[in-house]
């Protein structure tokens, strides 16, 4: 049983754990793991802490097991995460500015969604999705988008499954070996939304 509750970057350490593992997990032959390994190197959760200070319209929302139970008996913490705001420009440098229309709040993001692989099928994916939809709804988002790596099949089948479309945007990572990145779309409360 995990708790959705708000990050902060006291969880800083445990998030970025959460990352390097899933990291690994997830884009096994899709990125080289050098490259994973440079982009995930431990610093006792540096690199999140400095999201929170120089990304103040980010939100972060981690699931915390609440107890020994479950399929990987360890001591209650972090096992999942998602960070989520306004859309940003993935064409511009790191990091990269908020769009017009996140700027204006029409348009949200979904920055990133990671479980530990033993917590993947139990439904912690499903539930921070289902909260970061409820918050970016009650901040007035009419659409929601993401990033996903086109090679990442079963990240692909958990975000169609939530509703989410491919609308065609493809972006290159050069810094990561190359692999092509699609871009998802939704309307974060379907019976509202009107495309912009």
């Amino acid at each position: 049983m995990v708790t959705i509750r708000a990050g902060s970057a006291a969880d800083a350490a445990q998030i970025a754990a959460v990352q390097r593992e899933g990291w690994f997990a997830a884009y096994e032959g899709i990125i080289p793991a050098g490259f994973i390994d440079t982009v995930t190197t431990p610093d006792d959760g540096a690199r999140v802490r400095q999201a929170f200070r120089t990304r103040p319209w980010q939100r972060m929302l981690v699931a915390v097991a609440a107890d020994q139970e479950g399929p990987e008996p360890a001591a209650p913490g972090v096992v999942g995460y998602a960070s989520f705001g306004p859309e940003t420009d993935f064409t511009a440098p790191w990091p990269p500015p908020r769009t017009t229309d996140g700027e204006e709040g029409r348009v949200a993001e979904l920055y990133a969604l990671y479980v530990r692989p033993a917590w993947w099928s139990t439904g912690t994916g499903r539930a921070l999705m289902e909260r970061v939809l409820s918050r970016t709804s009650d901040a007035g988002y009419l659409s929601i988008t993401l990033w996903v790596l086109r090679e990442n099949r079963r990240a692909r089948r958990f975000y169609e499954r939530a509703g989410f479309t491919s609308d065609g945007a493809t972006n290159v990572l050069d810094r990561l070996g190359g692999v092509t990145e699609l871009r998802y779309r939704r309307a974060v409360n379907p019976q509202l939304y009107q495309p912009l």
